[in-house]
């Protein structure tokens, strides 16, 4: 009996010292702001679980069963009993959590997850009273309903394709009456916007650099025959990420695929001054035909904008071969 008493109390002092440590971590977190900026970087979901609702709710469920438990072992009430109850009745709420699940659009993990961590958390608490296994459990509770709660879309989406389709509409207005050849996207100067050249007839001939960023930004008719625009990645440069020397590779898959999810996969391959980006998946038809005739594709002018960042030279698209739901653009470095 002794024994017995002594279990019951140890299992009571895990469970304050657990919501004693969460309670001290959220202190922390609040006030020590390189302990969030750690998180952010390295355990995002830990800003979740150490927000002031998940910690309360999570002592507050501790604690709550602590107190059945108490009043049980007090009562002299057999606690496995009671939980083989809390699960009968779990299960009969079977059918409303798959419709919550449903209505959320999530995927299956997340009633597993859920469910499991429920079923853990009752078991190892009343039957075979182990708090590390209760603790684990509703972790497993906390990741499922985190699931049910994120959107379905981390990155862009189509959201973001559509405010980059209605970006390059600006464009193709300008050069609606023209007809267009093939732009050089121009590295920025000194931090700037990564500009695109547009030939508006046919026979410009050859034009240096310096002659390139002197065309005008605007249409003034008088047999024009150039212009600078400003494509739809005109901004890419400014990127904070990309100051940490990434990649050509790493660059691209981070905007078009974890940030605009225009495509689902990219492969680069670099010789000399030629550039071949390979890009799975990606959505070409969200723009003007004039747009795309002189600037290419959406996936190849935001790669076009990128390679003239990195590479500090200026660009031209050659062509696009679009074979299935695979798009493979080639490139060329001007000196």
């Amino acid at each position: 009996m002794a024994g017995h008493r002594l279990g019951e109390a140890l299992i009571d002092i895990q469970t304050i010292i657990i919501v004693g440590l969460l309670y001290w971590l959220l202190q922390e977190e609040q006030s020590n702001a390189y302990l969030r900026g750690w998180l952010s970087s390295n355990f995002p979901l830990g800003l979740y679980l150490l927000s002031p609702l998940t910690v309360a709710a999570i002592s507050g469920t501790l604690l709550f069963i602590t107190v059945f438990r108490i009043a049980f072992f007090v009562t002299g009430k057999d606690s496995a009993l009671v939980g083989g109850e809390v699960l009968y009745l779990l299960r009969r709420q079977g059918k409303h959590l798959r419709e919550l699940v449903s209505t959320k659009a999530t995927s299956t993990s997340a009633l597993v997850l859920a469910s499991s961590g429920a079923a853990l958390t009752l078991y190892s608490y009343f039957i075979i009273q182990v708090v590390p296994f209760t603790a684990l459990g509703i972790s497993c509770i906390i990741l499922g309903f985190t699931i049910i709660s994120l959107p379905r879309h981390t990155g862009g989406g189509p959201g973001m394709r559509a405010m980059l389709q209605g970006a390059s509409r600006g464009v193709e207005a300008l050069l609606e009456q023209y007809n267009v050849e093939k732009a050089t996207y121009l590295p920025p100067v000194e931090g700037g916007e990564v500009f695109a050249y547009v030939p508006l007839t046919p026979d410009i001939g050859a034009v240096s650099l310096s002659e390139m960023r002197r065309a005008p930004k605007a249409l003034s008719g008088n047999g024009q025959r150039a212009m600078l625009v400003y494509p739809v990645g005109s901004e890419l440069g400014k990127i904070l990420e990309f100051q940490d020397g990434l990649s050509l590779e790493e660059r691209l898959k981070y905007i078009l695929i974890e940030s605009t999810e225009i495509c689902s996969r990219v492969m680069v391959e670099e010789t000399g001054n030629a550039i071949v980006v390979g890009m799975e998946g990606a959505n070409v038809d969200v723009q003007g035909q004039k747009y795309r005739r002189s600037l290419g594709s959406l996936p190849s002018s935001i790669a076009a904008c990128v390679i003239a960042a990195l590479h500090d030279k200026p660009v031209t698209l050659l062509e696009e071969r679009k074979m299935g739901d695979r798009l493979i653009a080639r490139f060329q470095l001007l000196e």
